[in-house]
């Protein structure tokens, strides 16, 4: 049976900067750059799509007796 999932948009702090909108780059050199992910935002959309594939578990040599 497969079964299609969908959740729809939601807000939520974006997980790369924290909510901040910056990221800290560079090792020795610190060097504030605007986060790539929420373009500086802080946020981001997040949705998700899936297809659920549902089967019945049959081991191998197991024989089904009418």
């Amino acid at each position: 049976m497969k079964q299609e999932v969908k959740k729809e948009p939601k807000v939520a702090l974006c997980r790369k900067c924290h909510g901040t909108g910056k990221i800290v780059s560079g090792r020795f050199i610190r060097k504030t750059e605007t986060c790539p992910q929420c373009e500086g935002s802080g946020r981001v959309t997040v949705s998700c799509e899936m297809t659920l594939d549902i089967r019945p578990y049959k081991p191998k040599g197991e024989q089904v007796m009418d």
